[in-house]
């Protein structure tokens, strides 16, 4: 019955549109929105022929969007999903029906950040953003094989154009933080500004915390015929991470344990340091608008944490199972340069058509070195002292270094006033190398298990094509119909576990189809992106007999995604937007056989959920008052490929209040309201490394209220 009450909604209602905290305009749905993310360069969404999504850094802060879940809502298809491996701080967002954390390409500021392995979403601060885009599908171009199933654009302020505010915060389980982006005074024609984050983020689970410092400085000055800017951004992010599941030992989902136990080692971390400068250089010259960035990052990772076994408090060690030990834990320093560097041109080349062309080269180079261990711990999450409890049972070591270079050109063709033509095309050429070492330390001298080294290079082109049709128009209203074709390709994922295993594989290939009608009605008031697509995954990861009766990894696997999905807006009053989105995806294997030589074809794809929609309300006066609720639904989805173990679906509720006294802005915001702790991933590392074949999940943060006072200077 609620899912009816979903889709009713949903089909009428809208996604909520920008709002000035500072001063509502009288028609806000009027404003024609922009985006670089599929060309580059700014483009009226309605033009592209792709489903894209933009959400404004005003709205956000009126919400009181703090993290990917909140700042992602609104987007039909797109779930947020907090936490993971990556930590509470981190994300899995899924896109298309498909939650994996390299399946799409995370952007900030137009560099992608860990592209090369995996998106670095623990760093993410959303203080300071001009906007968020968000692509559907591949960017086979422009970014090449880097994702499959969408782009996450994170676009903060300009150099000198942030505005200045200063915020302070508190609420559940001590949460507490201070908040600062400021212009800083001009240096000459130097612009500068500074985003300062500080915050400490308690979670109702046990032992769970988050404290972020993040600094991110930017600056920008006009050199002549050009533009010189300057970015540097330090985020040091020590984590406590969660250690409650749900825990699955077969078809067996483990109800006993209780919500909010974590069951890490004592003295579990996830700490991170992460250092990124940018500079690039951008013109006009005899060729057209040129574009230069260089990008360079380091990461270092600290980290300690566990994962129970399935047979932990059935089988107590004092039962005498095995060795006694009821948890798998690692230990473990990892380290991360990426290089990205990307030179383009954009030529008008007449009034009506228009060339990018260019090159890039994103170099990764990752490394970890760990020490895995048992340990004992009690249903309460205390850890206990037991026989060969910390012992270095294994060492671990591995590294993989990946380049990818690529030449690219895309073309926008106005065929004629109503005929939009997007085609590009990209010649890749992606190089890998990897090496690892595991040594048994459990008998009375140290073995060797494992010492090999693996390396394969790829050349081949991708590209996209598609055509958008502006069927009328009538001042502000008008209907567009749009398709497009994406072909793309990219090397599987590198997650850095306590494995030290290493084979290169050959890439995924994946081509995509979409259609739809993106429409502005009554004025402009009302606002619809309609789509459906269609995506064919082949030679994924699956396993193959080696002829010795043993399943190995190999390349060989088919996947299929298909869907609708429907976004709207309609502005009720020029101070209220009314929002809802829905979108019914259907992701399956076509080809798959899991490491018993068990044949999975045909069923659903684990963590994908069947249906998924929301509602939502803005309201924000000229006065400074604000308010949002906004509520989202995931439905049914199978834990397991062999689609023998389902959870059902959950609703999230988020909400704020906030009102301006002076220069000063109080707000109350309340996240995850009706405290659903449905699954949102799950763990890559669990099921992999516990010595019994369990997996773990991680659940929905619990309920939190937070307050805010914050003072914006004009």
């Amino acid at each position: 019955m609620y899912l009816v009450r979903m889709v009713v909604a949903a089909s009428v209602a809208a996604v909520v549109l920008p709002v000035s905290l500072a001063q509502a305009v009288d028609a806000p749905w009027l404003l024609e929105k922009i985006e670089v993310t599929a060309t580059r360069v700014p483009e009226p969404v309605d033009h592209v022929a792709a489903s894209i999504s933009i959400v404004t850094g005003e709205e956000l802060r009126a919400r009181g969007a703090n993290d990917l879940r909140t700042a992602l809502s609104l987007f039909a298809g797109v779930e947020g999903s907090p936490g993971g491996d990556g930590g509470p701080a981190g994300a899995v967002p899924s896109l298309w029906g498909l939650r994996e954390a390299d399946a799409f390409l995370l952007v900030v500021d137009n560099v992608p950040w860990g592209g090369a392995f995996n998106p670095a979403t623990p760093s993410v601060d959303l203080n300071g953003i001009e906007r968020i885009e968000v692509l559907r599908g591949a960017a086979p171009v422009m970014y090449g094989a880097t994702s499959f199933v969408g782009v996450i654009h994170i676009i903060h302020y300009a150099a000198g154009k942030a505005p200045t505010t200063v915020a302070f915060s508190g609420g559940s389980y001590g949460s507490v933080g201070a908040s600062a982006t400021a212009n800083l005074p001009a240096l000459g024609a130097w612009q500068q500004s500074l985003t300062l984050n500080l915050e400490r983020k308690g979670y109702a689970e046990d032992r769970t915390e988050v404290r972020r410092f993040h600094a991110l400085y930017r600056g920008a000055a006009d050199i002549g015929g050009s533009r010189l800017h300057l970015d540097g951004d330090l985020s040091i992010l020590p984590q406590d991470p969660s250690g409650n599941y749900l825990l699955r030992d077969g078809r067996t989902v483990h109800s006993e344990f209780p919500l909010n136990v974590n069951f890490n080692p004592a003295g579990a971390k996830l700490n991170q340091q992460r250092y990124h400068l940018v500079a690039g250089l951008d013109g006009d010259g005899t060729l057209g608008r040129w574009s230069t960035t260089l990008a360079v990052t380091r990461t270092h990772d600290d980290i300690l944490r566990g994962f129970l076994r399935g047979n932990a408090f059935v089988n107590p060690p004092d039962a005498g199972v095995g060795d006694g030990l009821q948890a798998d834990g690692f230990s473990q320093t990892r380290h991360f340069t990426d290089v990205y560097f990307d030179a383009h041109v954009t030529n008008d080349l007449t009034s009506l058509l228009n060339l990018t062309w260019g090159v890039d080269h994103l170099h990764g180079e990752g490394s970890e070195d760990g020490i895995n261990f048992g340990y004992c711990i009690d249903p309460t999450g205390v850890e206990q002292v037991c026989d060969g409890a910390r012992h270095a049972d294994e060492i671990v070591s591995s590294s993989d270094r990946r380049d990818f270079s690529g030449a690219y050109a895309q073309m926008d063709y106005k065929l004629t006033p109503a005929l939009d033509l997007l085609v590009g095309l990209r010649l890749n050429h992606t190089r890998e190398s990897a090496a690892g070492i595991a040594i048994d330390n459990t008998g009375e001298a140290p073995v060797v298990v494992f010492d090999g080294t693996d390396r394969r290079s790829t050349s081949r082109l991708s590209g996209l094509a598609g055509l958008s049709w502006h069927v009328w128009t009538a001042g502000t209203d008008g209907l567009t119909l749009y398709a497009d074709y994406r072909n793309s390709f990219k090397p599987l994922a590198i997650d850095f576990g306590p494995e030290a295993e290493v084979q290169v594989l050959r890439p995924e290939t994946a081509n995509s189809y979409e259609a739809g009608v993106k429409t502005r009605l009554l004025g402009g008031r009302f606002d619809l992106d309609a789509s459906v697509f269609r995506m064919d995954f082949r030679n994924g990861l699956t396993y193959a007999n080696d002829g010795t009766g043993n399943f190995v990894r190999a390349n060989g696997s088919e996947t299929r995604f298909k869907g609708v999905e429907v976004e709207a807006t309609y502005g009720l009053l020029a101070d209220l937007r009314l929002a809802a989105h829905y979108a019914r995806h259907d992701a399956r294997f076509v080809g798959y056989t899991l490491d018993d030589g068990t044949d999975v074809s045909g069923n659903r794809l684990e963590m994908s959920p069947r249906q998924q929609g929301g509602v939502g309300l803005l309201y924000a006066d000229s006065q400074g008052w604000t308010a949002s609720l906004v509520a989202s639904y995931a439905g049914e989805r199978y834990l397991n490929k062999r689609n023998s173990v389902r959870v059902g679906g959950y609703t999230t509720l988020d909400a704020s209040v906030g009102c301006r006294l002076g220069d000063y802005r109080l707000q109350v915001n309340g996240y995850n309201l009706s405290d659903r702790r449905g699954v949102v991933s799950e763990s890559d590392f669990h099921e992999s490394f516990t010595v019994t074949s369990t997996a773990g999940y991680y659940r929905m943060p619990a309920r939190v209220v937070m307050f805010t006072v914050s003072r914006e200077f004009r």
